[in-house]
Parts: C-alpha cells; sequence; structure tokens
C-alpha cells in the first residue's frame, strides 16, 4: 500500500478561517493528509495597483516550498492574472500551487452570495491545481475536475472529481485518490 499523500495548505493574506478548514476536510478526503500552515502575508512586491490584481507567477514564487509534504497549496482572497491573461483562478509549477477565491464569489458578478456555491468552487479550483502538481494535463472530458475554466460558468459546469482517465494518470504517477 502507498503512503498517502500530504498537502500543506497556506493562506496567505486575509482568507476566512472556515473555508480553510472546509478545504482541509475537502482534501484530506481526497488525497489523505493537509497540514494547515500559519497565514503569511503577501509580498507588497506582487500587486499591480492600476489593475487591482496580483501577479500569479510572483505569488507563486513567494509561496514557501512543501517542506515535509507532498505538495504545497496557496489560498489568496485576491484577483491573481498571469501573462497573456486578464484573470487566473489558480496556477501551478513543481509542488506548488496557488488559487484565488476572488473570481469564485458571486458578489464579484454583482450577485446576491452563496456560500455553498463558492465552497464547491474552491474545492474544485483546489483539485485542479493540485492534479496539475502531481502531473496531470488539462482535460477535454467537461466533467472532469481538470477542464480548464475559461469563465466562471466552466468552473461550474465541470465537476470536483477526476475522471477515471485522469485518475489512472495519478495512480500512474503514485498518487492515489479517493
Amino acid at each position: 500500500m502507498k503512503a498517502p499523500i500530504t498537502i500543506a495548505l497556506q493562506p496567505m493574506g486575509v482568507v476566512e478561517d472556515s473555508l480553510i478548514s472546509f478545504l482541509q476536510y475537502e482534501l484530506a478526503f481526497l488525497f489523505g493528509a493537509v497540514e494547515v500552515r500559519p497565514r503569511v502575508l503577501i509580498p507588497e512586491t506582487v500587486r499591480v495597483p492600476e489593475r487591482g490584481q496580483l501577479v500569479g507567477g510572483l505569488v507563486l514564487s513567494a509561496l514557501a516550498g512543501p517542506e515535509g509534504a507532498d505538495a504545497v497549496l496557496g489560498v489568496v482572497d485576491e484577483d491573481l492574472f498571469a501573462a497573456n491573461l486578464n484573470f487566473v483562478f489558480g496556477l501551478a509549477h513543481g509542488q506548488k500551487a496557488i488559487i484565488s477565491l476572488a473570481r469564485l464569489r458571486q458578489e464579484f458578478y454583482g450577485l446576491p452570495p452563496d456560500h455553498d456555491l463558492f465552497r464547491d468552487r474552491a474545492k474544485k479550483e483546489a483539485v485542479h491545481e493540485l492534479g496539475h502538481v502531481f502531473g496531470l494535463p488539462h482535460c477535454d472530458d467537461g466533467e472532469c475536475v481538470m477542464h480548464f475554466s475559461n469563465s466562471i460558468v466552466d468552473t461550474d459546469f465541470k465537476g470536483s472529481r477526476y475522471c477515471r482517465r485522469c485518475q489512472k494518470m495519478l495512480e500512474g504517477f503514485g498518487v492515489e485518490v479517493s
């Protein structure tokens, strides 16, 4: 039997503790173990005030490594962008990933809050970015969590689980998920 995967969950800036607890529970159920790290500040050097956004790649670079875990997932409640993209829901490189909560909230789109929908979206983006950390590319299956989200509609449509093909790929990489 393979050892369970350990995820380090890293709140960056102001992030609701209840959301971090929710992600800890959901990711532990899927991957095995999740340790929550103490909150860290977002470096001012990653901010682009005229855009009201953070440079996603710089936030990812500022994220401490997994040290003792298989992967680290940073969680920010500010909007991110990346080269040639107006925004990103998240990014991953190597053993590090980040997700942005800003555009996952109904309020971002001028709609009333929906707590359950927000949590579902956050879970999908977390599982998606961790899939990249463990070697998965984007998936053509529109219902797979690894399907690329070009908009919040795409995120809402896809599921929160890996399709059979992506799950088999993960197993081939030595990652077992529930």
